[in-house]
């Protein structure tokens, strides 16, 4: 396993989507044992007693990482650490943390949805939020400060209620999202590539942390998409049907009308937590319109080729290749 592939597996298992061979796979690297524990010990401290029962605590994170596990769990974290956000993974569903900020204690809900799946969340200004397969999402039980603000990594609808004195503010991997009274979806995993925000209603202002170290802020318009490629880090606006393109929100299927295939493929990774590999002027070209339901990501991709050229290929580890036939 090269270190793309690694790369790509750790990632995979921050959102659950691991199949079994993976699971292995990465259980046989000492290297990302040893980095994994790196980070947990030099992560700051969320409480004081973290440190005295860290190697307790990592050996408990050995011993269930690489079994699944869907039963709600409380568990104390050390914020923003990587060791947290793997601990945080062994679950499905909502679970609750303490993290110490000015010196007192603030209580953290954190909200998973795994694969083929949907959750539904309330905030506690009334805010909705409809996440996503294979998505988290932190918030504090109460906004207390001058801003609401929460975490987000995947996908996400956003129903805001309206407070101007008080933003609503979404953190994501590279960007940060800024709403009033506001109707938006985000898309920002960390294992894909692209990050988009497409706004419904309202207005957005969007601050980009670029590769270069610097920020540049976008203002959105109803019916915009703003899309940001990370690896030639590229951004750019266009417009969109966006009551359309967040339908999914409303009938809790993936649904794509006249969609190109580049945006169609991260959308199924997600949802099936397999990779589907194009090349992209393949990926650009061809559009399609279907909904998914029950059925399989093969059959998906056979029903694809019945109406294009494409085909595909399954690989040994359960993954996908799209490509002419």
């Amino acid at each position: 396993m090269d270190q793309k592939d690694t790369k790509y597996i750790l990632k995979k298992l921050m959102q659950d989507a691991l199949v079994e061979e993976e699971q292995a796979a990465l259980n046989d690297r000492k290297t990302v044992k040893r980095q994994m524990f790196s980070q947990w010990e030099n992560a700051p401290d969320a409480v004081s007693s973290d440190r005295a029962d860290g190697k307790q605590i990592w050996y408990h994170i050995c011993q269930r990482l690489w079994s699944r596990v869907s039963d709600r769990r409380y568990l104390y974290y050390k914020i923003y650490s990587i060791a947290a956000s793997l601990l945080l993974l062994l679950a499905v569903g909502s679970m609750a943390f303490y993290i110490v900020g000015n010196k007192k204690e603030v209580a953290m809900y954190i909200v998973t949805s795994g694969i083929q799946n949907m959750q539904s969340v309330s905030l506690p200004d009334g805010t909705f939020v409809q996440l996503g397969p294979g998505s988290r999402l932190t918030y504090p039980a109460n906004f207390t400060g001058e801003t609401r603000e929460i975490q987000l990594s995947g996908q996400a609808f956003f129903d805001v209620c309206k407070n101007p004195a008080k933003p609503f503010i979404v953190h994501t991997s590279n960007m940060q999202i800024e709403a009033l009274g506001t109707a938006f979806e985000i898309f920002d995993y960390e294992i894909e590539n692209k990050s988009e925000t497409v706004l419904l209603n309202g207005s957005v202002r969007i601050n980009l942390n670029r590769t270069t170290g610097d920020m540049k802020e976008f203002i959105l318009s109803p019916d915009e998409k703003i899309v940001h490629d990370r690896w030639i880090d590229s951004t750019y606006i266009q417009p969109v049907d966006a009551d359309k393109y967040t339908a999914w929100r409303k009938q809790k299927i993936l649904s794509f009308e006249n969609e190109k295939l580049s945006m169609i493929i991260p959308r199924l990774e997600q949802w099936y937590g397999r990779k589907v590999m194009c090349q992209q002027d393949l990926a650009d070209k061809y559009r399609f319109t279907f909904k998914v339901r029950d059925e399989s990501l093969e059959r998906i991709l056979f029903i694809m080729g019945e109406s294009s050229p494409l085909g595909y290929q399954k690989t040994t580890n359960g993954n996908f290749v799209i490509k002419l036939k």
